[in-house]
């Protein structure tokens, strides 16, 4: 038997707890009139959660963004509810994005994204021009245009004149002969003090007279009874030399000596480092002819 309660005949005036019971609650039938005051009740107990900003709109239960004009973010997804960043797609690709974000993507910067793209005028990743000993050999190396590396340059030698150290060039020994040597080359001023000696520095007989800054010479004198000196004049010979002196009276060869000649047939020879004086023991007669002979006389 169902009871029917109308509820303008039924008023409760005190407190009822039915949360131990069993109920049923019932809703009002659902017309369009209906919803709309249920909806309107809804609403106007529980506030909005969002509140809308700059750029971002929320109308009705509808959140739209409004985007930049560059179109650098847009929605995808199936429907469209998914924020991403959009990239350009183009040859090589210069930016990328994975799991962890964006990323300029492996080779990437080409030429033509560089500001100046050439290096002395060659185009970035252009070899440059090509380098190649001359043709005299004395420089050896691969042909070089920078696409790869010289290993081997190398400066020829002979190995005769010129040879190769363990760091650098050298004159190979004995390697300077007359060949190397212009005319007249080596002066006075490149020869050390004492360096040609004794030793045999110079080859026998290379040494002719007209090298030497000594001439044979004579010179004849007459006696007068009274002169024991005869000078000659604006000779001169090196200490030692005056062995190589040879004076003749009448023919006849005169002892030299060294000090306190003896008569007519002995004589000393004193250089004074301008004249040479020959002194008898004691004078020539007059009209004795006296010859004075030398070869190292300078």
């Amino acid at each position: 038997m169902a009871i029917k309660v109308r509820s303008g005949q039924i008023q409760l005036a005190d407190t009822f707890d039915f949360s131990g019971s069993l109920g049923q609650v019932l809703v009002p039938e659902p017309t369009a009139d209906n919803e709309a005051a249920s909806k309107g009740y809804v609403d106007g107990a529980i506030p909005a959660a969002l509140t809308a900003g700059d750029g971002i709109d929320i109308t009705s239960d509808v959140v739209s963004v409004d985007f930049a004009t560059d179109g650098a973010l847009a929605f995808i997804g199936p429907q469209s509810d998914q924020l991403s960043v959009k990239l350009k797609s183009e040859s090589g690709g210069s930016l990328s994005k994975d799991a962890n974000g964006l990323y300029i993507a492996d080779a990437a910067i080409a030429n033509a994204k560089l500001a100046n793209s050439t290096i002395s005028g060659k185009s970035l990743g252009a070899n440059l021009d090509g380098l190649s000993a001359a043709a005299d050999g004395a420089i050896t190396f691969t042909s070089y245009n920078g696409s790869a590396a010289v290993s081997d340059v190398s400066v020829q030698v002979d190995g005769t004149t010129i040879a190769k150290a363990s760091n650098a060039l050298k004159v190979a020994d004995g390697g300077i002969g007359a060949t190397q040597l212009a005319d007249d080359s080596i002066s006075s001023a490149k020869i050390q003090d004492g360096a040609i000696d004794s030793n045999a520095y110079l080859a026998d007989a290379v040494v002719t007279g007209p090298k030497l800054s000594v001439q044979p010479y004579r010179e004849k004198f007459t006696g007068d009874g009274s002169t024991t000196t005869f000078t000659v004049s604006s000779k001169n010979i090196y200490t030692g030399g005056e062995d190589g002196l040879l004076v003749f009276r009448n023919g006849l060869l005169m002892e030299g000596v060294a000090s306190s000649p003896s008569g007519q047939d002995q004589y000393t020879a004193g250089n004074n480092g301008s004249n040479v004086d020959i002194t008898f023991g004691s004078a020539p007669a007059s009209g004795d002819v006296i010859f004075f002979m030398a070869v190292l006389i300078s």
